[in-house]
């Protein structure tokens, strides 16, 4: 059985319980007084219990018709009214696609001023999608860290460069002078990112082994780890500026540069979107340091 009853049999409901009429409820719709008989039964059969007591004629509603007739009130109150902004343009949202890692390091951290300056626009936060849903528009937003160029059908703004570091707590900095000492030091992965600290010992020159240690299951429990104090993590600067610039970790190796960049993404047909366009602007004012 499905969750919910017909549709129809719901509207002719809400219609015969507000006026305590099969036949006002038959005129307000333009059907027969048998029709609105007949779905009310229907309704009945599949909830398993009576919504109107008929007594000479005249029907009222049961405690469990009384029930219904509020929800779809609401119900079809919220419909009226989502319907009507969708037609008349007035309903603004933006559905933004990201990597847990970068929403809950970066874009939550910032995003109540965007609210403050766009309150009549409602975010939608989505998990991180291909391409391809930006092109068939399941997606309004994507920002990923990506290496290629979007193809000619993606409009892609450029977020950050993207730069990687070993970071650390404090009180271990002093252990972290050359990359030779990650020896000494227990590594830290995250498994969304494992190919994360080979990226930076191909770009640094490193030989040592780097793939012991202990593994966590998102960036963001990696990074609560190395602000902890349990070891050494590789990790992108744009997600850890808070960290750096309020001193609970450091990168006492810096960081170098790799070959990609984040992005933010969207179909090229809709790149002045009201919505996206200024969320596009917000977000380079944002991402300046």
């Amino acid at each position: 059985m499905n969750g919910l009853p017909p549709l129809r049999a719901l509207h002719y409901f809400h219609q015969a319980a507000l006026h305590s009429s099969f036949s006002v409820a038959a005129e307000h719709l333009h059907v027969t007084h048998s029709a609105i008989s007949h779905q009310i039964r229907q309704l009945e059969s599949w909830m398993g219990k009576p919504l109107f007591v008929r007594s000479n004629g005249r029907v009222k509603l049961t405690s469990h018709g009384d029930h219904l007739l509020v929800s779809c009130q609401q119900a079809f109150s919220e419909l009226r009214s989502s319907c009507e902004n969708i037609r008349t343009g007035l309903l603004q949202q933006i559905r933004i696609s990201c990597a847990p890692s970068f929403l809950s390091q970066w874009l939550i951290p910032r995003i109540a001023s965007f609210y403050q300056c766009y309150p009549e626009i409602e975010v939608h936060f989505l998990p991180l999608a291909p391409i391809s849903q930006l092109r068939s528009e399941h997606v309004d937003v994507l920002i990923l860290s990506h290496g290629d160029p979007p193809e000619p059908d993606i409009d892609a703004t450029l977020v950050s460069e993207d730069e990687i570091g070993p970071l650390c707590a404090p009180h271990l900095a002093s252990q972290l002078r050359v990359g030779n000492d990650l020896a000494k030091m227990t590594l830290l992965h995250a498994d969304t990112r494992l190919h994360a600290w080979s990226e930076w010992a191909a770009k640094t020159g490193h030989s040592g082994r780097l793939n012991g240690g202990k593994h966590f299951e998102t960036l963001t429990l990696g990074i609560q780890a190395a602000r902890s104090g349990l070891g050494v993590l590789m990790a992108p600067r744009l997600l850890v500026r808070k960290e750096l610039e309020d001193g609970t970790l450091l990168a006492p190796l810096g960081f170098v540069r790799v070959e990609r960049a984040t992005w933010m993404m969207t179909k090229q047909s809709r790149r002045q979107d009201t919505e996206i366009s200024v969320f596009r602007a917000w977000l380079r004012d944002a991402g300046q340091p």
